[in-house]
């Protein structure tokens, strides 16, 4: 379920979400393009250089919005959907530093685009399932745990 609060997370579980993360990008990815392409199309009705624009900036905002929602939220749109939270390796919140520094290593885990081959084999080859973004930023991504029903 989609909430826009930050889950508690499910210490211990890093290895068991490999599928769920990979899913959770694709989720994010596809939304981000299905916008950018939307906005780059109505701004192609008044320019095609401010579609250009528009399209170019897409890039920026997409790193916008992972270190926003990680940060905030502790997931993104995708990881909400799939019950995964980022979270420092000790079970905390992270910071906007620890989020940027995750984000901005997607560039080198993308290599070779767009196989995600770098940041797919430091997943599989590390102890706690971490690309190199979440070794830098000593982050892990788990399973929120599940909420208790209301009586």
């Amino acid at each position: 379920m989609v909430t826009f609060e930050r889950p508690q997370p499910d210490l211990g579980t890093e290895g068991d979400v490999i599928l769920k993360r990979i899913l959770a990008f694709l989720i994010d990815a596809v939304l981000f393009a299905v916008a950018v392409s939307i906005l780059s199309g109505i701004a192609g009705v008044v320019s095609a250089r401010l579609s250009a624009l528009v399209t170019a900036l897409g890039g920026v905002l997409l790193f916008a919005y992972f270190i926003y929602f990680e940060a905030e939220y502790g997931q993104t749109l995708g990881k909400m959907v799939m019950d995964i939270v980022v979270v420092t390796e000790d079970g905390n919140p992270i910071t906007y530093r620890e989020s940027a520094l995750r984000t901005i290593l997607r560039i080198v885990d993308w290599f070779p685009y767009p196989l995600h081959l770098i940041g797919l084999v430091a997943i599989y080859v590390t102890d706690r399932k971490q690309r190199l973004g979440d070794l830098v930023a000593d982050t892990i991504v788990v399973k929120t745990k599940e909420k208790a029903e209301k009586l």
